[in-house]
């Protein structure tokens, strides 16, 4: 262990900055999926604050609910499952990502030329006995393009599931927004209205 060093702004993690960003970034575009889905499928605009404030995975919980009760057809549900528990699985890796560091060396001596030892460990994993990576070069790279095939699929998904509402093909849910949300639509109307009374 005393062998251990620190490098900052190594140029042999080059290679990784790039599809550690990618990684972090396609998975954000995932997340703002699950936001959009919440709020079309509940019709729970209200409740956008607190929805955004939980956890993925909990919010991806509360959609898939929302899919079960406001389906479309079989095949669109089936689909919008299958890609949020994918999405699910990604989640955990990109927490993975963001809580372990890149490291590298060299499994010979002496230290010299490109390390042969390169990627992202699991520093949580319970074994001790034997390392266990967390994340190669092709698994950050097929991860990665997973990402951006799911994300694009639940952006389908949605807009399709919108269509269908928007032909009438989806009934509407009840919604009973709180006294809060009212009042405040209520004051908004009425301040609009007022403005609008007074010209510019």
């Amino acid at each position: 262990m005393s062998r251990f060093k620190h490098a900052v702004n190594s140029p042999h993690t080059q290679p990784w900055i790039e599809r550690v960003g990618n990684l972090i970034l396609n998975f954000s575009v995932i997340e703002l999926e699950s936001i959009h889905w919440f709020v079309q499928l509940s019709e729970r605009e209200f409740e956008i604050k607190s929805i955004v404030e939980i956890p993925f995975a909990s919010r991806v919980t509360q959609v898939m609910k929302h899919i079960d009760e406001r389906k479309t057809n079989d095949r669109w549900r089936k689909q919008s499952l299958s890609r949020w528990n994918e999405a699910l699985k990604l989640a955990h890796l990109r927490n993975q990502v963001a809580h372990n560091p890149i490291i590298f060396g060299w499994s010979h001596l002496p230290e010299a030329g490109e390390p042969n030892v390169l990627g992202i460990p699991n520093m949580r994993a319970r074994r001790t006995s034997k390392a266990k990576w967390l994340l190669s070069t092709d698994h950050a790279d097929n991860s990665i393009n997973l990402m951006v095939k799911v994300a694009k699929n639940l952006g389908e998904l949605r807009i399709e599931w919108c269509t269908a509402r928007d032909l009438g093909k989806v009934p509407p849910v009840k919604v009973s927004p709180p006294l809060w949300y009212r009042l405040r639509r209520r004051i908004g109307m009425a301040v609009h209205t007022l403005r609008m009374r007074r010209g510019p």
